[in-house]
């Protein structure tokens, strides 16, 4: 019997697509839950920061049937990864478009929140372009779906239907504060990189650790962040950038455009002007996803899914002051997801308090992070 006349019904979506949908578990460092869609008979699509780290990865599919999968590709600009599992029985989702969404259009979820596979949640499109991370140096490089949509952990990695069933976009996280709001990876991002993905790229965003802006039609170092690949190469503020890898760079748009196009571990030539001369520098870039930070008085390292465990809390400091604690892991600072230390780095640099949404032996706590001073 279907839904009373007028009454939004969602039903048939769901039984046409959820058979394309996976519920995906890993085990690594932990146990953890995740959803994913297929894009062939033998490959699936999830979130990156689910997989980091993985020893063992399972699917399983609406009807019961689990399979083990490998980790094929990665891209840790776009959070996504490829899986890929040897019997090809899985039901290939459809691939639609996520560029005539407008602000209000309703959109469908299936997942596997807190372990309860193939759960559909129902909402709509919040805003569209928005940028997680303002600094052009950091963060995964995607102007994000922001949804109106109940989600819980267990639901990143999973599809988001339009209203014909079509996937438009892949859940990368929840804000930690807030009401039902999410954010997706628009499925344009997906298709950009699934050949590279195919391939077994491990695309990794090329964290270079430098603040700019334009000075009289010049790219000036404003910032340069202790212990970085800049800082140790020798960089400084108020240096004049000139060319990154042989390229000449006048706008931090045009930096940002060079470093997507590198990965960590490459060791790239870098121009500048100092007082008048030019100098070329050769930078060791690090990979944005790994790169182990200090920020705050807290030393993070990388952890699967997360900003970053504790591994030191300075005496005195602004992270002590507010409680944090060694092997705490941090999961959001102001509410949005942080996947990497890079991600705590920026967001905690400008010393403002600033909220940490933290993971401590299991239990989530929020902190208050005073301002510097």
């Amino acid at each position: 019997m279907g839904a009373p006349a007028g009454w939004p019904d969602h039903s048939a979506v769901f039984e046409r697509v959820a058979p394309g949908v996976v519920s995906v578990t890993v085990d690594g460092d932990g146990r953890r839950v995740g959803s994913g869609f297929a894009v062939s008979p033998t490959e699936v699509v999830t979130a990156r920061h689910l997989i980091v780290d993985s020893r063992s990865v399972v699917v399983r599919d609406i009807g019961g049937w689990a399979g083990a999968a490998q980790v094929v590709g990665t891209d840790a600009r776009t959070d996504l990864a490829l899986l890929r599992i040897a019997e090809g029985q899985l039901h290939p989702a459809v691939m639609g478009s996520s560029d005539p969404l407008r602000v209000g259009q309703t959109v469908i979820a299936i997942g596997n929140p807190w372990g309860l596979g193939h759960s559909l949640s129902v909402g709509v499109v919040g805003h569209r372009g928005r940028r997680l991370s303002p600094d052009a140096d950091e963060g995964p490089r995607v102007d994000f779906l922001q949804l109106a949509l109940p989600l819980n952990p267990g639901n990143s990695g999973g599809p988001i239907f339009d209203q014909e069933g079509r996937v438009v976009g892949v859940l990368s996280g929840a804000h930690a504060q807030g009401q039902a709001i999410a954010f997706a990876v628009p499925i344009e991002a997906l298709v950009e990189s699934l050949d590279a993905l195919r391939r077994g790229a491990r695309v990794s965003r090329a964290y270079l650790g430098i603040g700019t802006r334009r000075v009289a039609g010049a790219l000036v170092v404003s910032s340069v962040i202790p212990s970085s690949p800049a800082d140790r190469a020798g960089l400084r503020p108020s240096d004049v950038l000139e060319a990154f890898a042989g390229v000449v760079v006048d706008s931090p748009e045009g930096l940002q455009a060079l470093l997507d196009q590198r990965s960590g571990g490459e060791r790239v030539p870098v121009q500048v002007l100092r007082d008048g001369a030019s100098l070329s520098l050769w930078v060791p870039l690090s990979d944005w996803a790994s790169q182990p930070v200090v920020v705050g008085g807290m030393t993070l390292r990388a952890a699967p899914g997360a900003g970053g465990e504790v591994v030191a809390v300075r005496p005195r400091s602004r992270a002590e002051r507010a409680g944090v604690r060694v092997g705490d892991v941090v999961r959001s600072v102001n509410g949005a997801p942080a996947r990497a230390p890079a991600d705590v780095k920026d967001a905690l640099t400008d010393g403002a308090p600033a909220q940490l949404g933290l993971l401590r032996a299991g239990s989530s706590v929020q902190l208050r992070l005073g301002e510097t001073g």
